[in-house]
């Protein structure tokens, strides 16, 4: 009885061992899995490294500081890039500064295929702006750090003294006058920065009025001063085309203060600094083409 049971069971082979097409899927699934993670793990080292490099000799005491600093969200939480990133304003001994803080918020170019943190490129953008003699808010610590497997970035910055962004005045502002002689001025100092920013082929890439802020040199002066924000999406074009093209359409599309007047005195004042050839159409500069 027992030998018919076993005469009617099934191969030993077929009963316990996958097939070779199951075996090797699974090695597949193994392989992919442990690479995967691998290359994870040296991608976040690598991006360490890479930023390591490049900053001044901080501690991590410093870094915590920043880190565990406390204020109020100006920018709340938000995942992209496959990780984290907020805004938060800070007082600390009577100064003001913003701090942004990043977790597994990356970025990758040619020159860092396996990517880096989003805060490093922007601290490399403010310090290029910086060299070309366009107004920026100070850094005052930007680091990236790996923790507990995570890349922890933070990028503090100082307010902005004595400005406005051009979003916040134009709804302030009630005296016509005082609007139009102040809108020229800026229109005048938009044209000569931005033009200084696209000669070198730099693209501001988030050229909207919220991101543009603007203050009198001396109390009572039309001479303006202008500082960009938000430098995070700034790269370099192939060309100074390129650039301008992209940030004065967007510029022309999130700029309702500035009228037709105003865009003249800026397209004026744009081709008198720019290296675009005076020979070669700009059709951008033109209201008809700001798409």
């Amino acid at each position: 009885m027992v030998i018919g049971f076993l005469n009617k069971s099934k191969p030993m082979s077929k009963r316990f061992f996958p097939t070779v097409p199951v075996l090797l899927f699974q090695l597949f699934l193994c392989t992919f899995y442990v690479t995967t993670v691998t290359f994870t793990v040296i991608q976040k080292r690598i991006i360490i490294m890479i930023n390591t490099l490049s900053r001044d000799a901080q501690t991590d005491s410093d870094f915590d500081y920043w880190w565990e600093m406390e204020g109020s969200w100006v920018e709340e939480p938000n995942h992209r890039r496959g990780g984290i990133s907020g805004v938060q304003r800070c007082r600390i001994n009577g100064a003001t500064y913003y701090i942004k803080k990043q977790t597994d918020h990356t970025c990758r170019s040619l020159r860092h295929p396996l990517g880096y943190a989003t805060i490093a490129r922007e601290t490399h953008r403010l310090n290029v702006c910086h060299k070309l003699g366009i107004s920026t808010p100070e850094v005052v610590f930007s680091q990236t750090r790996l923790h507990q497997g995570a890349i922890q970035a933070i990028l503090a910055t100082r307010e902005l003294a004595g400005f406005s962004s051009v979003e916040a005045w134009q709804e302030s502002v009630t005296d016509n006058f005082v609007r139009k002689e102040t809108l020229d001025a800026l229109s005048r100092k938009l044209g000569e920065i931005l033009s200084r920013l696209h000669n070198s082929r730099w693209q501001h890439g988030c050229l909207y009025d919220k991101h543009i802020f603007f203050r009198h040199e001396r109390k009572g002066s039309n001479e303006i001063e202008v500082a960009l924000i938000d430098l995070e999406k700034c790269r370099r074009r192939l060309s100074i085309n390129q650039a301008s093209r992209h940030d004065i359409r967007q510029m022309r599309r999130h700029m309702p203060a500035m009228t037709e007047r105003h865009w003249g005195i800026f397209n004026s004042t744009y081709r008198q600094f720019s290296y675009l050839s005076p020979n070669k159409g700009v059709p951008w500069l033109s209201k008809t083409d700001c798409n």
